[in-house]
């Protein structure tokens, strides 16, 4: 498996270093060196200072508390997304961090051992009435846990998953029923929530020789549902899920949520999101992806006159 960050490898770094002083990439870096973080979000911000300037001090410095914050407990004072994504952000930065001189065998042993059982607790969950975007992203952290343990098995639930809800839930539109139907104000950002999860697992399947944007079902892909939301971003009047859904909520839940589109512009070069894009750079989500406009951030080209 290749082992580099979750979902980007030494060609998405070495691309960003080369252009760091244009944009998007020289915003980003920006964000990076200025981020004031806690928690996992701060380990991983420590993960990619590692992995693109090798600031061995402060890579040295994470790697306790990743191994720290991957061995607590579950809190039922926690929303139950909150958790999942808490864990796949460790996941994350285990990868960035996992070949630094500092990580011995003995600390990586221990690492696994706290993360397997994080995990596992995760999924004992499965038996209480999960949302929908809840056992979306629970998927996404088995497929993530699957890499970063180096447990194909693992690897195959989360495959399985996927393909589950390209077969069964999306529909040809864009939409997925289940995120949206309860008409209670939230299915925007559950439509979103959702996207960004399939988003992340096709990529970092993809990093592992493993093509899940290509899977598709009568036209249906990750993309059909990763772009739909997209088009409401400037205008809501067609959406028919939501009363009174405004133009400042659906951007709201872009800037909580949207790293994922990121992906999605590097990935099919859209017009569209490019577009949206221009409002949301330079993003970041510990949860859906890090810093996306760093990793897979599409060099702006200049104009026919500079």
């Amino acid at each position: 498996m290749n082992h580099c960050g979750l979902y980007f490898t030494a060609d998405h770094i070495h691309n960003a270093l080369k252009h760091r002083e244009r944009e998007p990439f020289k915003s980003a870096f920006e964000m990076l060196n200025t981020l004031e973080l806690s928690g996992s979000a701060a380990v991983l911000r420590a993960g990619y200072l590692w992995r693109y300037f090798e600031h061995h001090d402060i890579g040295a410095r994470a790697i306790p508390h990743l191994i720290d914050h991957s061995g607590r407990t579950l809190s039922d004072d926690v929303p139950l997304l909150d958790e999942i994504g808490d864990v796949l952000t460790l996941a994350h930065a285990y990868e960035l961090l996992r070949d630094h001189p500092a990580f011995e065998i003995a600390a990586q042993a221990r690492w696994n051992d706290a993360f397997h059982d994080r995990v596992s607790a995760l999924n004992t969950r499965r038996d209480l009435d999960l949302t929908y975007a809840e056992h979306l992203w629970l998927n996404a952290l088995n497929l993530a846990a699957g890499i970063a343990l180096e447990r194909p098995n693992i690897v195959q639930v989360g495959i399985d998953a996927f393909e589950s809800i390209i077969r069964d839930d999306i529909r040809p539109q864009g939409f997925i029923p289940k995120a949206v139907d309860a008409r209670d104000g939230g299915g925007m950002e559950r439509q979103v929530l959702s996207s960004a999860a399939l988003t992340l697992m096709a990529e970092a399947a993809a990093h592992i020789g493993i093509d899940l944007w290509r899977y598709q079902v009568r036209g249906v892909s990750a993309l059909t549902a990763a772009i739909f939301p997209i088009y409401y971003f400037y205008t809501t009047e067609k959406w028919e899920w939501d009363e009174n859904l405004s133009v400042e909520t659906v951007q709201n839940v872009f800037r909580q949520h949207g790293a994922y589109l990121e992906i999605v512009h590097h990935r099919t070069q859209s017009k569209d999101v490019r577009t949206v894009l221009t409002d949301l750079r330079p993003l970041w989500s510990a949860h859906g992806g890090g810093l996306t406009t760093l990793t897979h951030g599409v060099l702006l080209r200049k104009g026919l006159f500079g």
